[in-house]
């Protein structure tokens, strides 16, 4: 997209998703039963010596929004401020309580060469935040967040990027070989190779091989920034400002992937190593919902392709549409017949397929599974909050009734009948992209975000949601959150 294209597109915005209803158990996602669950995991393990597995992570953010709050208390520290505010005040004391309870804390102090209780009690606190999120120190305000210590094991730390290798033993191990695939920011390439090769080291005894690969986001994909008032807005050499796209940039790299089955999975989702067993056994649940609906719709797609199908077989496709896909096609296929009903539902089918896990929503912030409105009727789409109206009533009203939050527990078919891969990037709703709102020094900006990768870049997917345990889910979004259960090795 270019510079005038970019800057017309900020005045014209994006328009709303508009929202029909919450998608609910019964009403666009499905429930399993633990007998249902087995027989499901039982046919994508049958499946793995046959078919081609990868988990796809973004690994790309920073760890910066996580240890927000402590680089704020690092920031009064260093403008020599006298005091803290009651809120600072608050976060210093949650920091000081819990320090050595952080799964960093053995690195901090080594770096410190100082038990942590010592240098609390000697007062010198701007010296452990210096050192803890520091360029000297471990760095943790300028590392990726992959790279930052989720888990301590007595004295094996492990890093979050770790963690997904232990993880992908248990459903990515396909003929003997797992399969990983990461995007990177390209300064701490070696960094990742190193905790790769450790963490494949660390493993060795599991029998597992990995074939790690790595990707940037393209630069091509940034977009430009402009002021309040769509002005372009220029760097120091006088070029135009480019920002990373968001997470829907990562299309390319995902387009680059020619897996028969790919799972998606945030770097920030990780367990500590007792509650995989959960995680994995419904990673396995998902596969076994791709794959029985894609043998489906292979048969179908394939027969739609040939030049005769039954009236019979027709009625069962259509059926299967409503039932399994919850596609009503009988409106559309009401004035068709003959060579353009097969082709009408040929394109129904023939497109790729993404099952979702949701998780019931307690409160976190994200998006979340919808029927939407669109050209085509109503469909199932992941939205995220930034795309609805919130000025409107009904629309606030349909977003705050939601049942379940979008995890990014995501395992994708990109693949047809044939074997042959789609082209992902003729999936993708154009105007489904996003402005926001950043701050640039003092100055407040505008920017331009690609339809997110699992929200309007696959807006034309077949879409399938399945409920998954609140277990499955164990974000860690800010520093806090490795205070809780799920990260806390005993």
């Amino acid at each position: 997209m270019d510079i005038q294209k970019q800057v017309e597109r900020f005045k014209k915005g994006y328009p709303f998703r508009r929202l029909l209803r919450p998608a609910t158990v019964g009403d666009g996602i499905r429930k399993l039963g633990e007998n249902e669950s087995r027989v499901l995991q039982r046919e994508y393990e049958d499946s793995l010596f046959e078919t081609s597995v990868c988990k796809f992570v973004p690994a790309s953010g920073a760890a910066s929004r996580m240890f927000r709050d402590l680089g704020m208390l690092r920031d009064v520290f260093s403008s020599g401020e006298a005091a803290l505010d009651s809120e600072g005040e608050k976060t210093l004391e949650k920091f000081l309580s819990n320090a050595t309870r952080f799964p960093f804390a053995g690195l901090l102090e080594e770096r410190l060469e100082e038990k942590l209780e010592n240098v609390i009690s000697s007062g010198n606190l701007e010296l452990i935040l210096n050192t803890l999120l520091g360029s000297d120190g471990l760095g943790y305000a300028d590392i990726p967040k992959g790279l930052v210590p989720f888990h301590s094991y007595g004295e094996e730390r492990r890093t979050a990027f770790f963690e997904h290798f232990k993880e992908a033993i248990g459903y990515i191990n396909s003929r003997g070989t797992a399969s990983m695939h990461f995007t990177i920011p390209p300064a701490f390439a070696e960094r990742f190779a190193r905790e790769e090769k450790e963490a494949a080291s660390l493993l060795s005894s599991e029998g597992v091989s990995f074939d790690v690969a790595y990707s940037v986001q393209d630069p091509q994909t940034d977009t430009i920034a402009v002021t309040m008032d769509n002005v372009p807005v220029s760097d120091a050499d006088g070029s135009p400002l480019r920002r990373p796209a968001g997470h829907g940039a990562l299309l390319k790299n995902l387009n680059e992937l020619s897996y028969d089955c790919i799972f998606v999975k945030n770097i920030d989702n990780v367990a500590k190593e007792g509650l995989l067993p959960d995680t994995v056994k419904w990673k396995k649940t998902l596969g076994g919902v791709l794959l029985s609906i894609q043998r489906r719709v292979f048969r179908y797609t394939e027969a739609l392709s040939s030049s005769w199908t039954s009236e019979a077989l027709e009625r069962e496709i259509i059926s299967f549409c409503r039932e399994e896909l919850l596609m009503d096609l009988s409106r559309k296929l009401s004035g068709l017949s003959g060579a353009g009903r097969r082709e009408f539902l040929f394109r129904a089918l023939h497109r790729p397929i993404r099952v979702c896990g949701v998780v019931k929503n307690v409160g976190e912030p994200g998006g979340g599974p919808f029927w939407v409105e669109g050209e085509g009727g109503e469909s199932l789409q992941i939205v995220e909050s930034a795309e609805i109206d919130r000025n409107s009533f009904a629309q606030r009203r349909i977003w705050e009734s939601s049942t379940h939050f979008n995890p990014v527990d995501i395992v994708c078919g990109v693949k047809d009948f044939k074997g042959k891969k789609f082209n992902l990037t003729g999936f993708v709703d154009p105007e489904a992209g996003i402005i926001t709102e950043k701050t640039l020094g003092t100055k407040k900006i505008k920017a331009l975000e690609l339809p997110g990768l699992w929200n309007g870049s696959m807006s034309g997917w077949i879409t399938v949601f399945v409920e998954v345990p609140s277990t499955t889910f164990n974000p860690v979004k800010t520093v806090w959150d490795l205070l809780k259960e799920p990260h806390q090795v005993k």
